[in-house]
């Protein structure tokens, strides 16, 4: 077993596989719009300016799919932590600092179509959902600070931190792929199953980008690589699973609900199931 590498190390070795995946995605990537998925016909004023404000009833989506947007947005939501993670981690010059550009304004459009598609179709109570958003975004989220510091020796204290953050973007870009995919089903409107594929197809692209780079981090350095993936999986989370309580969902039948319940299925053994399952589907095209 040889010497660990440096987090500068791990950088310096791993920027050509960067670079290549950085032209890969460009040339994949398609440009869309935000505002190309969004009925702005169905928009009307609010009471501020002359109309009138939200009900439950106004709402054509089920319970289920407000609150699966609704947690999905809030994820998107929180993009400035998640920009600040790989920053931090990764590097702002060279192929990294083009690839963390990149990847954050290709995530903002995500935030920006849901939120005007809420907003105009009145799928959602528009208050509440920014209350949730101003709660979310105060409160922010590090992917290193899930981890359970207790159940790790001192020689596995993380270090090298590119390796868990790009370890823990692997997963969490399959888990939002997946989450986006499944809510626009369970919308029942060709208009928002149309918007969250859109997404669900940048969250693939993004996911196939930090995947490639971290199969190279497993042939550069095996044990940490290894280490990392393994101790990111089992304390894996997503971001909103750690916010505090929200304000309640209202249902049109007067009742409410507390998003945090609704985003539960998100975390624990269902998140640890969905990544385990890339990890088995990567073995078969590649020896991760």
């Amino acid at each position: 077993m040889g010497r660990e590498l440096t987090q500068r190390e791990l950088l310096i070795e791993l920027e050509p596989v960067a670079e290549e995946n950085v032209h890969r995605h460009l040339s994949l990537a398609k440009p869309w719009h935000p505002h190309d998925y969004v009925p702005w016909d169905e928009g009307r004023n609010f009471a501020a300016m002359g109309g009138v404000d939200w009900d439950p009833g106004q709402s054509r989506l089920s319970e289920v799919a407000k609150a699966a947007m609704i947690t999905n947005l809030l994820t998107e939501d929180n993009l400035p932590s998640y920009h600040r993670v790989i920053a931090d981690n990764f590097s702002r010059d060279g192929a990294w600092g083009t690839w963390v550009g990149r990847w954050t304004a290709e995530e903002n459009r995500h935030g920006i179509a849901m939120r005007d598609y809420l907003v105009v179709t009145r799928g959602v109570d528009p208050v509440e959902l920014e209350q949730a958003r101003m709660a979310a975004m105060t409160t922010g989220f590090d992917p290193l600070a899930t981890i359970d510091y207790s159940t790790l020796e001192q020689s596995q204290i993380p270090e090298a931190g590119v390796l868990y953050g790009m370890a823990y973007v692997t997963f969490q870009e399959l888990a939002t792929r997946i989450s986006h995919r499944n809510t626009g089903k369970v919308c029942n409107d060709p208009v928002a199953d149309t918007m969250l594929q859109r997404i669900a197809a940048d969250e693939n692209l993004h996911m196939i980008f930090y995947r490639n780079l971290y199969g190279a981090a497993l042939d550069l350095a095996p044990d940490q690589a290894m280490e990392a993936v393994t101790i990111m999986l089992t304390n894996f989370q997503i971001d909103w699973c750690r916010q505090p309580q929200l304000p309640p969902l209202r249902r049109a039948d007067g009742q409410t609900r507390h998003l945090r319940h609704a985003s539960t299925p998100r975390r624990g053994h269902h998140a640890r199931a969905a990544a385990m399952e890339s990890v088995r589907a990567q073995r078969l095209h590649r020896p991760w």
